[in-house]
């Protein structure tokens, strides 16, 4: 089954059970809730939120916060453990599926250097899930920025030695990343296939039209600039016969996510 859906509450929406309910009246199906900048969801809203997606067939995510960086100080590292807890803790709650989390940027260090440690730090959020009973998976998301731990290699060493993650391809960040590769249904094709042979299951994609520099992304672009083309990537979701949920990330993600799903039709 196909599912699109917006980051963050459709505009005018007053609060969580209402987002979803606009989700819905958009002819949507997913919402990737935000938690870039906090957890700001108590456990009953969290209920509420999940009672009436359900309701409603809306299947749930959420972002952790952006400020989380395993590779950092000590003190930053107990810190990232303690945000993403928070985010898994409030989407166990509402019933999403996964959680997306941007895990690290280099700081200085190698690809290499920094992947051991995103391994030793989400084996212990791992640990901590397992005590605590808590069902989402963890999402790595692929990073746009040249000085941001996120390719699809680097995902791939932290899934064979952590269990219960899964990548989340950005293709606005793949594209940023590799300086507009993705200009021809055969680019998106060629990407595409790295994440589906990496995980059989239903895959999470983001995506966003964007503007890059030599450094990687700068920022994200509506739809209609084709930067890349949505088209050729609905082209190949299409074509593959596996379930996806795409999640619109653009400056005006309900808008556009209603355009992704007519295109995907």
């Amino acid at each position: 089954m196909l599912r699109v859906g917006p980051a963050g509450y459709p505009p005018g929406s007053k609060g969580a059970v209402q987002a979803v309910e606009r989700v819905k009246a958009l002819g949507l199906n997913a919402l990737e809730v935000q938690f870039g900048r906090g957890v700001n969801l108590n456990e009953e809203r969290s209920r509420e939120l999940g009672a009436r997606a359900r309701e409603l067939d809306i299947a749930l995510s959420a972002h952790a916060p952006y400020y989380i960086n395993f590779n950092s100080t000590p003190e930053k590292v107990v810190k990232s453990h303690d945000w993403l807890m928070r985010a898994l803790r409030s989407t166990d709650t509402m019933g999403g599926r996964i959680v997306v989390v941007h895990a690290a940027s280099y700081m200085g260090r190698t690809s290499e250097q920094t992947t051991r440690k995103v391994i030793e730090a989400l084996k212990q959020v791992r640990r901590q899930m397992e005590e605590e009973g808590l069902r989402p998976l963890i999402g790595l998301e692929a990073m746009g920025k040249i000085s941001a731990w996120g390719t699809l290699r680097e995902i791939a060493e932290v899934m064979d030695e952590v269990d219960g993650v899964e990548p989340v391809p950005d293709f606005g960040h793949i594209h940023a990343r590799g300086q507009g590769c993705l200009k021809t249904k055969e680019d998106f094709q060629e990407a595409l296939d790295g994440y589906l042979q990496l995980h059989p299951g239903r895959l999470h994609c983001h995506f966003s039209c964007i503007e890059y520099t030599d450094k990687g992304e700068k920022r994200h672009l509506l739809l209609e600039t084709e930067e890349p083309d949505f088209a050729l990537f609905a082209e190949c979701v299409r074509d593959s016969g596996r379930e996806f949920t795409i999640i619109s990330e653009t400056p005006a993600p309900s808008e556009d996510a209603a355009r992704m799903r007519a295109m995907l039709a």
